[in-house]
């Protein structure tokens, strides 16, 4: 739980519940990138790739801090990843350049992540106002329409899309004038400290951290290990 009582606390009342998309709702396809991998000889597990995306993720988060933005790491992220499944570097170019690829035609961030769809319908059956909130490239609500999520939200905010991103308080501050609902009654779920817990925080929104790996254990901020605590969490 916060320890800084000048952070903004869990709503007495929660009214409404925003989501981050990948990383929470949407896993990267790790099928895609595997079979990516075989093709060029490289044998790597399901697993391996998914704890390298979250360590991907929080090399990143270490860049943001300094005052780069998100939108300008994809190609780096990428290399972390390869890198830590032990793909050659001389391999990491042409890899990413198909990813890219994949990426503009169909999506990476396609899969829905284990109990996801079943979390967030039982948030909306208990009445949460409910949003997405994504640093992405204009087609993230494709891709939670494509991953079962249709219909569930009120609103998709894709930075892309409205020309600001994470950690930007900014962008939460859209989600809620769409909603046209109070950031004191808004609890924002993510799993990128820098990016989403002190970006939601800077707009005075509560933030918790899905933190499926196990990074963060001493991050200052409510932190749960599976998308499915969560509805427990907000009622508790």
């Amino acid at each position: 739980m916060n320890t800084n009582s000048s952070l903004p606390s869990k709503p007495e009342e929660v009214e409404t519940v925003l989501l981050d998309a990948g990383g929470v709702l949407l896993d990267l396809d790790y099928h895609y990138l595997a079979r990516l991998l075989e093709a060029r000889g490289r044998d790597v597990d399901i697993d391996a790739l998914s704890r390298a995306e979250s360590l991907a993720r929080t090399e990143m988060q270490s860049r943001v801090k300094k005052g780069e933005r998100v939108s300008e790491l994809w190609r780096d992220y990428f290399h972390i990843i390869l890198a830590k499944v032990g793909t050659p570097l001389e391999s990491h170019e042409p890899i990413i350049e198909t990813l890219w690829e994949a990426h503009e035609r169909i999506g990476l961030w396609t899969a829905p992540i284990p109990g996801a769809v079943e979390t967030v319908k039982v948030l909306k059956e208990k009445g949460f106002r409910l949003a997405v909130v994504s640093n992405a490239e204009g087609q993230v609500e494709r891709d939670l329409a494509l991953a079962g999520f249709d219909g569930l939200f009120e609103t998709v905010v894709d930075s892309h899309i409205v020309g600001v991103e994470k950690p930007d308080p900014a962008i939460f501050g859209i989600a809620l004038e769409r909603l046209d609902t109070r950031a004191e009654g808004a609890v924002y779920l993510g799993d990128v400290p820098a990016i989403d817990i002190a970006g939601a925080r800077a707009a005075g929104i509560a933030a918790v951290l899905l933190d499926r790996h196990d990074l963060y254990p001493d991050i200052d901020a409510p932190r749960l290990q599976s998308i499915e605590e969560f509805p427990a969490w907000l009622q508790s």
